[in-house]
């Protein structure tokens, strides 16, 4: 058994406020959960149509204000 990794993360919307603490309450706010799909092209609501990443995949993803968390899958192969 291998194991990968399923991201989890904030999809943005735009935002009123970019300043300080509003910006941070607007982010949350307004985002919802979303999975990376494969090769990092793009989100989806499905949880079977989400991409799974290899912890070397994971150095090159890159997020800020901790706006996305892994889910370990056991994969066959």
């Amino acid at each position: 058994m291998i194991r990968k990794y399923r991201i989890i993360c904030l999809q943005r919307s735009e935002f009123d406020s970019k300043h300080g603490d509003d910006y941070i309450s607007d982010w949350y706010r307004n985002s919802h959960l979303v999975y990376w799909m494969p090769e990092r092209q793009g989100y989806t609501d499905s949880k079977s149509l989400a991409g799974l990443y290899t912890l070397a995949e994971l150095d090159d993803c890159a997020g800020s204000h901790g706006d996305w968390l892994v889910e370990p899958v056991w994969c066959g192969q």
